[in-house]
């Protein structure tokens, strides 16, 4: 299947051929093949560009990742480019109209070189190609033109995409941005003229915002109709994920909500739990209260061998609002990240990482959590998890699981409540606590952790009915009470 691989490339200007001092070529040997040495005049490298590779189908990999270059440069964007109005007094519309847009970070090609390689890799499932764009089978009637549209590779690929929201093996809102990815490349191929055809409808829609203020009905003329009117421009396209493949939960709830002691169970129990990756996410969550992107921040410097007998252990981690923070964790937990760098598997995509940036590089710390391409984990990868816990119970038969990944924070704040209150500390230290283990501004986003007992009807506590009323009623009882 395809892979993605991170390498350095040059997106230098004016490319041109080396030549010796008989203005003959310089070549060079690349394996069994001679090449011609490409310099620039003026170089410009990128670091950890990600790139498409599959040796069965070069020719995509190529169009996929000179789309990337193109996103990445600013070449092609579904975005206008703003100018001030100076610029639109000195330019022409045309002049305008060829400015780059905009450049994108390398980061956030990442995503979009994933939804590619989803649908590559589906594309070499079925063996076609994305440049059939045009199904007409014979005896054909024109009258119909749904059933030749759904025959074009992109539109069965919707149809694989539904599916897969439908049977919840994939998010609806990650299908929504591969189908968008998809249609951009698609948009970019067009206006290269490598497909003559698009195989969906697409359009700019205006959304029309009002100011608050009604700052602009107040400046105008009488009479007069607003002068500048506020919109947003989005392309609008008939193919994308129906909102009907959503499924309902069967227990709607708002807002966040710990894990019930049966749901603990049910999540403990399960192989995702046990896995020695997987299940050191929900445990950093869970007995640490790290959110998705702490947890793959963590770098492998901060974790000790606790034989070493310390007095107390922490994470050094950047948490929300830039706030550099010193996490102090249990030794529990910190024998479980100390125990997940010493087997073969970390030692493998250790090496991976090092070989390709180095040992004790400030700019690549070595991760505690590597894939198998040496890389940092994605923050996809630890949000996921609970989502192969919910497959694994449906396979099983168990009860679904209703609780996401965030929700193992209210959990371990709900926890930390219960014990603090236990050991006789007093609401104002209990506050303070809380503020300091969840990384809040205020107390009143902190009570959110804890207000998600009391749901719906009055006199119901929702999940928590096993135990708010004796513990949680308690500790909001005495918190508020300051």
């Amino acid at each position: 299947m395809t892979r993605i691989i991170k390498t350095q490339i040059n997106l230098g200007a004016l490319p041109y051929f080396e030549t010796n001092t008989d203005g003959k070529l310089v070549e060079g040997d690349i394996g069994e093949h001679t090449v011609r040495v490409l310099r620039y005049h003026r170089d410009r490298i990128l670091p950890d560009f990600p790139l498409l590779s599959c040796p069965h189908r070069l020719r995509e990999c190529m169009e996929f990742n000179l789309f990337l270059i193109d996103r990445r440069l600013g070449n092609f964007s579904l975005k206008k480019s703003k100018h001030t109005e100076t610029e639109k007094r000195v330019w022409s519309e045309g002049h305008l109209a060829s400015k780059k847009a905009p450049e994108l970070k390398t980061e956030s090609l990442i995503p979009i070189a994933k939804d590619l390689r989803k649908y590559l890799d589906w594309m070499i499932e079925q063996d076609i190609s994305y440049e059939e764009i045009i199904a007409i089978p014979e005896n054909y009637d024109p009258n119909s033109l749904d059933e030749a549209e759904a025959l074009l590779p992109v539109w069965r690929f919707q149809q694989f995409l539904v599916k897969q929201v439908e049977s919840q093996k994939l998010a609806f809102n990650r299908c929504q941005r591969i189908l968008s990815n998809v249609r951009a490349f698609y948009l970019w191929s067009y206006k290269r003229s490598t497909v003559k055809f698009l195989p969906f409808s697409i359009h700019l829609k205006s959304i029309s915002v009002k100011r608050k203020d009604d700052a602009e009905a107040t400046f105008s003329m009488p009479g007069s109709k607003p002068v500048n009117m506020r919109a947003i421009e989005s392309y609008v396209s008939n193919l994308s994920i129906p909102k009907t493949a959503k499924r309902k939960s069967r227990h709607p709830r708002e807002g966040l909500s710990a894990y019930t002691a049966e749901e603990l169970r049910l999540l403990m129990n399960t192989k995702i739990y046990a896995h020695r990756t997987y299940g050191l996410f929900i445990r950093c969550a869970l007995f640490a209260g790290l959110r998705v992107f702490e947890v793959v921040q963590i770098d492998y410097k901060d974790i000790i061998d606790p034989a070493e007998n310390r007095f107390s252990f922490s994470l050094n981690l950047v948490r929300k609002f830039d706030k550099s923070t010193n996490l102090r964790i249990s030794p529990t937990l910190m024998q479980m990240l100390w125990g997940y760098t010493q087997d073969d598997i970390y030692t493998r995509r250790r090496l991976k990482h090092e070989t390709r940036y180095g040992m004790n590089n400030p700019d690549h710390p070595l991760p505690l959590f590597i894939n198998r391409d040496g890389e940092r984990m994605s923050e996809s990868t630890v949000t996921n998890t609970i989502q192969k816990c919910r497959l694994e119970l449906k396979e099983r038969g168990l009860p679904r699981l209703d609780r996401d990944f965030h929700d193992l924070r209210a959990t371990f704040a709900t926890y930390w409540a219960i014990a603090l209150l236990k050991k006789g500390y007093t609401p104002n230290e209990i506050k303070a606590k809380l503020i300091l283990l969840l990384s809040h501004e205020t107390f009143k986003t902190t009570q959110l952790y804890l207000d998600f007992a009391l749901e719906g009807k009055a006199g119901k506590h929702g999940a928590m009915e096993p135990w708010v009323v004796d513990i949680y009623q308690e500790v909001m009882d005495r918190v508020n009470a300051s």
